[in-house]
């Protein structure tokens, strides 16, 4: 498919602006797919013409790279001077080493016109760029001879001229004349231009759901220097959403005078954010909160209220499920030193108490924030972009090797009774950390996607899947060998998707398409990181699993639901999340051969 680099092919080494493509018009309904393959997610921007805009960030150099590709070649300040010159463009196009380049004179020509119209006007610091088009474009090429059909002969002429001798005071009024005389579209340009002046003020988007970030640490710890930062260095659409439940406000002095006041404006900041944030990421947000609900449950949080416990649960529940939490850690005197508030003790105390809630978080990331700003910027913009790049993609392929607990993401490994899988597919919700523990085990490992056409059979000798759907499941069962496993890491649901929505569900499922030895595990605490694996089957496994929720927030209480549900035998449509396994029957391969 053709494309051309418009302008900027000195820049690429490190380029400081967007790089600019033009492609065929036929390449655009494949771009996003193509584009995503090699790491970059798309930012939507209406109002923009054909302008698509997209993303990567690499935290070897601290840099984000922006594509901006266009299937068309239209000017103005809203894409509203339209033209028919892009496929002359790229059939002119000339290779350099592995760029293609427009040609020449084109080149030229595009340049002018883009600081003319598009501009409005020729800047000091854009006058050797304009004396250097100018002096290479001719009133021959194709682009001059457009001009000189839209607006008389001898237009391209004259504007070489006021180029060439440097009056270039007389350019906005040259463009403005330009402007006002542009017909031959389907639509006038003020019309185009009004409209894309109203899609503009809908803001960038990110394409799909936009990640949710937070924050915690103790204050003094640099929470907010740190979003700020992100905020101001990483070029996808992001809001900032503060929790902070208990912060003070210049309303406590009022607010004590009320019983309950305190309470109620918590449930206020609870709803407030938990809306905001959720607005935000299904507008297609990155968002960022500074601090987050998890402080709940810190030691010194606990209370003996019924009312601000079950607060406490609503903030919990009401919070967006985020995607990433980086976890600030600075010794106490460092936190004391910077801001000077409580004592270094009492600092060090909560330091412990988040590096320890840390380990409950499956999403959490602790960070080193005693080192400088910009350190911790750029180790905390490669974790988010680890979240918001293109899912399945391994995003860092320079990156630090895989930390020890990231190898837990292979334990799903020993629920199986094989030694070493010939070739393995996976498939459905893993995140990036979770595609390079995967190829760390199997390189050739291949992604499985659902599709509605026939599905490659006896092509796997293990398939892994998180989260799927009831179509991903067919596909991937009818890729596995016969005798062959398949592993399903699955989430208890409220059916907001097709199939089974519990671990019951999923294991009748397998039994119903001829899966043999089915088998079920609840993750203990979390899917992510499970400590343990319970054999839901052992009812001595789960009694001896439950008698240790006694520590854990609101123990007492799930313990007690367990161990109602396990004697009632609905232990696994009560369990939260887990692992259910099966053999695919040896009688399907033979039945396939007959």
């Amino acid at each position: 498919m053709p494309w051309v680099l418009l302008r900027g092919e000195e820049d690429l080494v490190r380029p400081s602006g967007d790089v600019d493509l033009l492609v065929s018009a036929e390449l655009v309904p494949g771009l996003d797919r193509l584009v995503a393959g090699v790491g970059f997610r798309r930012v939507i921007a209406l109002g923009h013409g054909s302008h698509r805009f997209y993303f990567r960030y690499l935290s070897d150099e601290d840099l984000w790279i922006k594509l901006d590709v266009v299937s068309d070649i239209s000017f103005g300040q809203f894409q509203e001077l339209g033209t028919a010159l892009a496929a002359g463009c790229l059939r002119r196009r000339v290779a350099v080493g592995p760029l293609w380049l427009p040609e020449a004179q084109d080149q030229a020509w595009l340049h002018i016109l883009h600081l003319v119209l598009d501009k409005g006007e020729i800047t000091p610091a854009k006058v050797p760029a304009a004396r250097s088009a100018a002096a290479v474009a001719t009133v021959e090429n194709p682009v001059a001879l457009f001009l000189d059909r839209k607006f008389g002969a001898g237009t391209a002429g004259k504007l070489l001229n006021l180029l060439q001798s440097g009056t270039f005071d007389d350019i906005p009024a040259t463009a403005a004349g330009l402007k006002s005389r542009w017909t031959g579209t389907r639509v006038p340009p003020g019309v185009i231009s009004l409209a894309n002046r109203v899609l503009r003020r809908l803001g960038p988007k990110l394409k799909g759901r936009g990640p949710v970030a937070g924050v915690l640490a103790p204050d003094g710890a640099g929470k907010t220097t740190l979003l700020h930062g992100l905020r101001s260095t990483c070029p996808l659409p992001s809001a900032y959403v503060y929790m902070g439940l208990w912060s003070a406000s210049p309303m406590d002095r009022w607010l004590q005078k009320i019983r309950g006041g305190f309470l109620a404006r918590k449930v206020f900041r609870i709803f407030r954010a938990g809306l905001a944030a959720r607005y935000y990421s299904l507008r297609g947000r990155v968002v960022l909160m500074d601090r987050l609900a998890f402080d709940v449950l810190l030691p010194g949080s606990r209370t003996e209220s019924r009312l601000a416990a079950l607060t406490d649960a609503l903030a919990l529940r009401f919070q967006p499920r985020p995607d990433l939490v980086l976890v600030l850690d600075v010794p106490g005197e460092v936190m004391f030193a910077r801001k000077g508030e409580h004592t270094p003790q009492k600092l060090e105390e909560w330091r412990k108490a988040y590096l320890e809630l840390a380990e409950e978080i499956p999403s959490a990331h602790v960070l080193d924030a005693s080192q400088t700003e910009s350190e911790v910027r750029v180790k905390a913009s490669r974790l988010l972009w680890n979240v918001a790049a293109p899912k399945g993609m391994d995003v860092d392929g320079a990156a630090e090797p895989l930390p020890l607990h990231l190898w837990m993401l292979l334990d799903w490994r020993f629920l199986l009774p094989v030694s070493q899988s010939e070739k393995l597919g996976y498939g459905g919700r893993f995140s990036s950390d979770a595609v390079a523990a995967i190829s760390l085990l199997d390189p050739s490992a291949r992604r499985i996607e659902p599709s509605s056409g026939p599905a490659p059979d006896n092509e796997f000798d293990v398939v892994l899947l998180s989260e799927p759907d009831a179509r991903l499941f067919t596909g991937a069962a009818a890729s596995l060998r016969p005798g062959g496993w398949i592993c399903l890491q699955v989430r208890r649901s409220a059916g907001s998707r097709p199939g089974p929505h519990t671990l019951a569900g999923w294991k009748r499922t397998l039994e119903r398409s001829g899966f043999d030895d089915v088998a079920v595990y609840w993750h203990v605490p979390s899917l992510e990181r499970p400590a343990r694996f319970v054999p839901t089957a052992s009812r001595t496994a789960v009694l001896d699993t439950l008698s240790h929720y006694s520590g854990v927030r609101f123990g007492k209480a799930k313990a007690a639901i367990g161990r109602l549900a396990l004697n009632l035998g609905m232990f696994n449509v009560a369990a939260a999340e887990g692992t259910v396994v099966g053999r695919r029957s040896l009688e399907a391969g033979r039945q396939e051969s007959l």
